[in-house]
């Protein structure tokens, strides 16, 4: 289903997939991770935390049967990047949403992803109110 057709089924059955998403957040950065997480709990998301790649894929494998909606995970992190999680995760959920964060410029995060990659991008410093719009917007194409 593409991104549209997600969009528009939404729209004709009324229902609102940001109540029931769940987000994987993973961040290297401990008091932005807590402060992530306090944020998009408040807006109604379940989230899962890790603070690197190889512990969000260990989280992930854990919970096989349970959904993860959307990853948001920083680009650069130690034992695994962002990207590199993304892949990983992706082969066991292909539909998972992926926003990456970074402070480095979109197009060097681009570059370093490939063309055949499909992710959001939020560069670093963004502010809540950034962060929970870019959130919306995928939760809204479940």
């Amino acid at each position: 289903m593409t991104l549209s057709d997600r969009i528009g089924a939404n729209e004709v059955n009324g229902t609102n997939p940001a109540k029931s998403a769940t987000i994987l957040l993973v961040e290297d950065d401990g008091p932005l991770l807590v402060f992530f997480s306090t944020v998009l709990r408040r807006e109604g998301y379940t989230v899962i935390t890790a603070a690197n790649g190889q512990e969000a894929l260990d989280v992930a494998d854990g919970r096989p049967d349970e959904p993860i909606h959307i990853l948001l995970s920083d680009v650069a992190m130690p034992y695994m990047g962002g990207i590199q999680l993304a892949v990983n995760l992706r082969q066991t959920r292909p539909d998972l949403l992926v926003l990456v964060t970074s402070g480095l410029p979109q197009k060097e995060v681009s570059d370093r992803c490939g063309p055949e990659f499909k992710a959001e991008f939020l560069a670093k410093p963004f502010s809540v109110s950034d962060l929970s719009g870019m959130i919306k917007v995928l939760a809204d194409t479940l």
